[in-house]
């Protein structure tokens, strides 16, 4: 029967410090005793253990965001359907005359909506015909202008911004 060691309470940064002082040990002794050699064991189990751990949870964690996608996009579906079956019946009463219709289960009425009133640009009207004072203007960097002058060699570009080297991300096979 085999007996596997509880999990380590110790934090992965925490176990790489201890094979960053392990390493400093043996470089300062120039040889590897027993001692050592089981310490360097027990880190190593210890490390395996630790990275596991993260693999499985990181695994875990991405079926339940998949699991959780997967339904946002079927509520998506089911919110279409439930607008569209509103509209109809909303447009079934408008066209009946009613404003209120009692099931024996539920009541359904049709209400005015609250809040502002909609406002809608006259035919033909663009926001560039309109005065400035009813123009919202938004201004926001051209980041892939700016990146194509940085990798042409352009100084001008160079002043207000730089490239950065890519980032990395973790494959779990």
């Amino acid at each position: 029967m085999t007996v596997k060691n509880p999990p380590t309470k110790e934090s992965l940064f925490s176990i790489g410090e201890h094979f960053y002082a392990l390493e400093s040990l043996i470089i300062d002794l120039e040889e590897i005793t027993e001692e050592i050699d089981q310490w360097l064991k027990e880190y190593q189990a210890k490390e395996q253990d630790k990275a596991d751990a993260y693999c499985y949870l990181i695994q875990k964690f991405e079926e339940i965001a998949q699991e959780a996608q997967r339904l946002a996009d079927r509520s998506t579906s089911y919110k279409k359907k439930v607008s569209q079956l509103k509209e109809r019946m909303k447009n079934y009463l408008e066209v009946q005359g009613k404003e209120k219709l009692e099931t024996p289960r539920f009541t359904v009425s049709v209400c005015r909506n609250g809040g502002q009133l909609p406002v809608r640009l006259n035919e033909g009207v663009t926001a560039d015909r309109l005065p400035e004072s009813f123009v919202r203007t938004s201004i926001e960097p051209d980041m892939q202008s700016l990146r194509d002058a940085i990798l042409s060699g352009d100084e001008e570009a160079m002043r207000f911004a730089q490239l950065l080297p890519r980032g990395t991300h973790l494959r779990i096979k």
